[in-house]
């Protein structure tokens, strides 16, 4: 770190940053705006941090969603299926 001249700081904004987008983007793609339901549900939680961790992995500026892998792809199915079971 000291050799890149990179501050614990600066990670550590970065990583929120990316956090907090990947927690929008499954919010989004669920559309379940409903944060205490979000955050009672361990696949919405599982899902967050899968996502958070590929794009923290991969922080290039390219790429789509078939980089995301099967299974989020499946939680965010079951997700979405799930919020709309429980607009009905």
């Amino acid at each position: 770190m000291k050799y890149a001249r990179v501050d614990q700081r600066e990670i550590e904004y970065g990583a929120k940053i990316i956090f907090d987008a990947a927690e929008a983007y499954i919010t989004e793609a669920i559309d379940q705006k409903s944060r205490e339901l979000n955050e009672a549900n361990p696949a919405y939680r599982l899902a967050v941090c899968m996502l958070f961790s590929h794009w923290y992995d991969n922080r290039e500026a390219v790429g789509n969603d078939k980089d995301l892998g099967f299974g989020l792809r499946n939680l965010i199915s079951q997700l979405q299926a799930g919020a709309l079971q429980e607009d009905s």
